[in-house]
């Protein structure tokens, strides 16, 4: 009797040591710290005036002069070596995806937003890239002009959001 009980005790005993395992996945994205834009301020905003002349607008592609502003871009964290920086807005239906809608009373307008650099043309979803400097800013000179695509512009305000949304490298 007791080498039976014996018997069962190490049957029940070897049963109880199966093993499982378990993969444990761990994972994340490391990723730049973002910089300080236009001094910590959401709002940039870019005054064309208010002596824009709807005569100067009455032709088919014509423009306003050029108004140049800067993002500035500092305290970048050590490390980042560039901002990608992508413009969005709503894009004018007349003058097409590379300018912006005019939300203002003047009619027959939109806005145009250009790389100081080069002229390029920023509309709505393209991208400039930028060099972090060793001093940890960068900064992107930029111009606003109000375009009229059709012409027989009509007097009154532009107004214009654009959203400008930054990537760290």
């Amino acid at each position: 009797m007791k080498f039976k009980l014996m018997a069962i005790t190490a049957a029940i005993s070897f049963s109880s040591m199966a093993v499982d395992t378990a993969n444990i996945n761990v994972t994340g994205t490391i990723v730049a710290s973002p910089c300080v834009i236009n001094g910590g301020s959401a709002n940039l905003n870019v005054d064309l005036g208010s002596t824009i002349q709807a005569s100067a607008l009455a032709s088919a592609g014509s423009t306003s002069s050029p108004v140049a502003f800067t993002l500035p871009i500092t305290a970048c964290p050590v490390g980042t070596s560039t901002v990608q920086v992508t413009f969005s807005g709503t894009p004018d239906p007349v003058a097409g995806a590379s300018y912006y809608k005019s939300t203002g009373t003047a009619t027959n307008v939109a806005v145009g937003l250009y790389q100081a650099s080069n002229g390029n043309l920023l509309g709505n979803g393209t991208s400039v890239t930028q060099t972090v400097q060793g001093d940890r800013t960068a900064s992107l000179a930029m111009q606003a002009k109000a375009y009229s695509s059709a012409g027989s512009v009509m007097p009154g305000t532009i107004n214009s959001v654009i959203v400008a949304t930054m990537q760290y490298n």
